[in-house]
Formats: C-alpha cells, structure tokens, sequence
C-alpha cells in the first residue's frame, strides 16, 4: 500500500503564512465534568491530548473555518461527543457477528474516513479507538494540512492522512475497506456509489447522520442502527453493508 500524502509538515497556521487565530485554552476540569454530562467516561489520559486538539481545532478554525462553532465547549458538545459515541458502536459491531466469519478482527481492520474534514469524527475517536489503520481522506489542502499536524501532535497510532479526491485514494489502494466512515461527506443515496467502489465484500459503511435511515435500495441492507441524544438533537450511526 502506498504511503499517504500530507501537505507540509508545518505545526501551525502561521508556519503556512496564515494569520494565526486566538489561542483558547481548554480547561481539562471543564471537559471532564462535560464529558459526563454527556454519559461519556473518558479515560484520565485521554482528556490532555483530546483538549490539545480542541485547542489546535480553535486556533486554526480562525483562520481557514473547519467547523461552523467557534467556542471549543460549542464544538465539543455539538461535534466532538459524537466520536466517543462512535467507538462504543463500533465496538459493538465488530461483536455483533455481523461481519463474515473471513472478516477482519478490529485490530486487522482496515478503516477509510472520507471527507475527514476538521477531523471529526476521527481524530477524537482514534483517541479512544485505536485498532487497525485509520486513513482520513481529504481533498481540501489545509484541512489536510490541519489534519497531518494533529495526527502528528497527537501521536495517532495507525492514523494515516491522504490529500486528494477519494477516487485517487482509492486507485492507490492494495486492498478494499473493512470500514467506510462518512459525516457529512455527500448525500446518502451518492454515497452507497461512491462506497461499492472501496468496500470490500461484507463490509460496512457507516454512516452520521441526523435522521433515522431510510430504506436501502439494492443491494445494500441496514445492518444495523443506533440513536443518542446530545445538545445538537437526535443522532443516528447507520451501518449499511451489500
């Protein structure tokens, strides 16, 4: 498999000739007790990387406008709690049996986030869910930029970042995804095309959403579904296979 392109290795903004934004300082008591408020238990390691990010996620959101939430406890509980939800279903699907006896086991899996954006869901999920290789796939060069300095910064093991559109990143590729993860990417119904062509056989698209999922024409099924409510609303996780 080929190595992953990243744009510079530059640690921030004005590195890159961009006015760097307003640093935030997260506070760690803060981000604990709103974890909890959220029924996630994070563990202790985890709350000074994850508030690292949410401090790199600000600073650089100022200047090339990653998400739409400028306060970090906005993205927090409005983005970020939706990664640590994500882990636990994804536990629950490798578990599950739904996957073909000849499939992966989570730490031989094979994961591919498309239009990974700001990084999430996946950089606050690697975090926390570690197992097999992760590639966040953007087409966009200083998110791919912002992408590699956190996956850099944060010390992301088997987290990989390509630059460039998802067809390159799959022509590139010596074997099919165990896993698809999607956010906000495209439309759905564009999405089950875009996915036959880097899913292998019995794998699974997973699919945040906002609302329940529909019916899913053939030859995808509904594997399974999971709601969760956070301040933004109800969320929905689809796993969609063939």
């Amino acid at each position: 498999m080929k190595k992953p392109q990243v744009s510079g290795r530059s640690k921030n903004p004005a590195a890159r000739g961009m006015k760097p934004g307003i640093r935030q300082t997260v506070d760690r008591i803060e981000l604990a007790r709103r974890a909890a408020n959220c029924r996630i238990v994070l563990p202790h390691t985890v709350l000074d990387p994850l508030a690292r990010y949410l401090e790199m996620l600000c600073m650089w959101n100022a200047v090339i406008n990653l998400v739409g939430f400028r306060r970090w406890q906005d993205i927090f509980d409005r983005l970020v709690c939706d990664s640590f939800y994500l882990a636990d279903f994804l536990e629950k699907l490798f578990g599950s049996g739904l996957f073909p006896d000849s499939g992966p086991t989570p730490d031989s899996g094979l994961f591919w986030d498309l239009g990974a954006g700001a990084g999430l869901p996946g950089i606050p999920l690697r975090l926390v869910w570690n197992r097999g290789r992760y590639y966040l796939v953007e087409i966009r060069a200083k998110r791919a930029l912002f992408l590699a300095n956190a996956v850099s910064c944060l010390r992301l093991a088997g987290t990989h970042v390509f630059h460039g559109s998802v067809e390159n990143f799959f022509q590139q590729q010596a074997a099919k995804a165990d896993c698809i993860v999607s956010r906000a990417f495209m439309p759905w119904n564009k999405l089950l095309d875009v996915a036959c062509a880097g899913l292998r056989g019995g794998g699974m698209l997973i699919v945040l959403a906002g609302a329940p999922a529909p019916e899913m024409p053939d030859p995808w099924r509904l594997a399974a579904t999971h709601s969760y409510r956070t301040d933004g609303g109800t969320r929905w996780f689809w796993a969609v296979s063939r």
